[in-house]
C-alpha cells in the first residue's frame, strides 16, 4: 500500500507519521478545512443546506480519526465542531460558520499566535 503524496490531493494530515503531538493541531486544521472543502464542492445557494448534514458527519468523522490515533489527546479528546449557516451582512449567500467547544478553540487561537505571519 503506497501513502499519497500531498500533490496527488488524496494526502491527509493524520497520515503523516509526525502527526502526534504539539504537530497534530495543524495537521488537523489542514484536515478541517479540506474536509469542509470537499464536502461542500458540488453545493450551490440554492442547495447548501442540503449539504450541511453530510459535512456535519466528516468533520465528527475526522475529529474521531485524531482521537483514535491518539494524536493528541490533550487536545482533541471530548471536544467538538459544530457546523452552522449565517447570513452573511452584505450578501443573500449564506456563510458557513464552525462552532468550535471552547478548550479546542483554545488551543486552536493559540496554535495560531504561535504562527509566524508570512511564513508557509
Amino acid at each position: 500500500m503506497t501513502q499519497s503524496s500531498p500533490s496527488q490531493g488524496a494526502f491527509w494530515g493524520y497520515e503523516h507519521p509526525e502527526v502526534k503531538g504539539p504537530n497534530a493541531l495543524m495537521f488537523f486544521t489542514w484536515d478541517l478545512s479540506k474536509t469542509i472543502e470537499q464536502a461542500f464542492k458540488n453545493a450551490n445557494d440554492d442547495n447548501i443546506d442540503e449539504f450541511l448534514d453530510t459535512a456535519q458527519t466528516s468533520i465528527d468523522a475526522l475529529l474521531q480519526k485524531y482521537i483514535e490515533i491518539e494524536a493528541d489527546p490533550a487536545t482533541f479528546d471530548g471536544q467538538s465542531i459544530r457546523l452552522r449557516f449565517e447570513q452573511g451582512e452584505e450578501s443573500s449567500t449564506p456563510l458557513i460558520a464552525l462552532e468550535t467547544s471552547p478548550h479546542l478553540e483554545d488551543r486552536i487561537i493559540k496554535m495560531q499566535a504561535r504562527v509566524q505571519p508570512g511564513h508557509s
